[in-house]
């Protein structure tokens, strides 16, 4: 088990997990996303594994759910994990199964991206690996803090 703090947020990553900071719209890395990938050894390996992808919107940033975007959406109980409660639904995007979670608070929101099925490769929420990761989120400074 490492720590890896992206400049944004801190989260666990278990054994044999990789993280890495993602882009922005812009194409530019950013430390408000975070891909936390299971079993790859580079970056790119995120497009034939299974992962999560962890968004960061601090009070500046303008949040919108991406909920309407994706297909065959079912709604998730809420569930409480670490800090915070997600709330959620599962989905499909391009025919890959999503579990898509969201927590706010004070103005801030962590967005979380299961990407459950890719090959051989399979997560869900109710993996010990994911629960920790998830549990394991906290902001290095919400703008408040600022």
């Amino acid at each position: 088990m490492s720590a890896f703090e992206s400049g944004s947020f801190r989260v666990s990553v278990p054994d044999g997990w990789m993280a890495f900071c993602g882009t922005d719209s812009d194409g530019k890395i950013t430390p408000k996303k975070v891909h936390i990938y299971k079993g790859i050894e580079k970056e790119t390996d995120i497009f034939t594994h299974v992962g999560i992808t962890v968004c960061f919107f601090g009070k500046e940033d303008y949040y919108l759910s991406p909920k309407s975007f994706y297909d065959n959406i079912a709604d998730i109980e809420p569930i409480t994990l670490g800090a915070y409660t997600w709330n959620g639904y599962t989905c499909t995007s391009l025919g890959y199964p999503y579990t898509m979670l969201d927590a706010k608070w004070d103005g801030c929101v962590f967005q979380v991206m299961i990407l459950m099925k890719n090959r051989e490769h399979e997560i869900s929420l109710e993996d010990t690996d994911v629960r920790l990761i998830i549990e394991s989120l906290v902001p290095v400074m919400c703008d408040s803090d600022k």
